[in-house]
């Protein structure tokens, strides 16, 4: 069906935010703390407390963003390091506050009038890019206050819990090992041969195409009308 059209007059313009596109900050160090009240707050449903350092919030739809508190997740990566999140927070006594946290997941933090702190160790597989925690629901006139978010750069070597009194948990490293990640490499013959071997495993039409080189000598002594049969081609 054709639609039929109309002409309006007027027409409302869009009114919206300015964009303001903020400079990623290089958090320095091996772990620390990144406060509440310092994170950027967003929709509704929440009250800042700078006196005690809280962000209040209450029902649903908050967003708080951590992404220019928190360093930069894969920025020790190539060391095999991951950045560790735990969440300081309180309830009421009836919150069941659910979240998505760090890592992307949707989870319900077990009450706690007194206090208490949320081990994300999920973080281990993966942290999202925004580093934002949504409010997901709040039971109705209950509350839940967030204070900071601690994070440390932790090893992804593993030790399994029925491991810890035989093994050693820390995993001691030497500035020349962790240079030498970081280094330029020169160059070599293996390392090309190594990228080709590569290549062909995991590139279906480059490994064709070196096949048909290999054959080459082959198919040139093959007569000019078979080559052609052979190709599919039509005259």
């Amino acid at each position: 069906m054709e639609p039929k059209r109309e002409f309006f007059p007027k027409v409302k313009k869009t009114v919206m935010p300015r964009p303001y596109f903020a400079t990623e900050k290089d958090i320095l160090g091996q772990r620390g703390s990144a406060a509440a009240v310092d994170a950027a707050i967003y929709g509704s449903n929440w009250y800042l407390d700078k006196e005690q350092g809280l962000i209040e919030i209450y029902d649903a739809g908050a967003a708080i963003s951590f992404f220019n508190l928190l360093p930069r997740k894969d920025k020790y990566e190539k060391e095999g390091l991951y950045l560790r999140l735990k969440i300081a927070y309180r309830t009421t006594e009836n919150a069941n506050v659910n979240l998505r946290n760090f890592s992307g997941n949707h989870v319900t933090l077990p009450n706690s009038v007194t206090g208490a702190m949320y081990d994300d160790p999920q973080t281990y597989w993966w942290v999202t890019d925004d580093l934002t925690l949504n409010i997901n629901s709040i039971f109705s006139g209950e509350k839940l206050w967030i204070q900071r978010v601690d994070w440390e750069w932790m090893s992804k070597e593993i030790i399994y819990e029925d491991e810890i009194f035989g093994k050693n948990t820390i995993l001691y490293r030497s500035l020349e090992e962790i240079q030498k990640l970081y280094s330029d490499k020169e160059l070599t013959e293996d390392d090309v041969k190594e990228f080709l071997r590569d290549k062909i495993k995991n590139d279906d039409w480059f490994a064709k195409k070196c096949l048909v080189m290999i054959r080459e000598e082959q198919l040139m002594e093959e007569k000019l009308v078979k080559l052609f049969e052979d190709s599919g081609l039509e005259l």
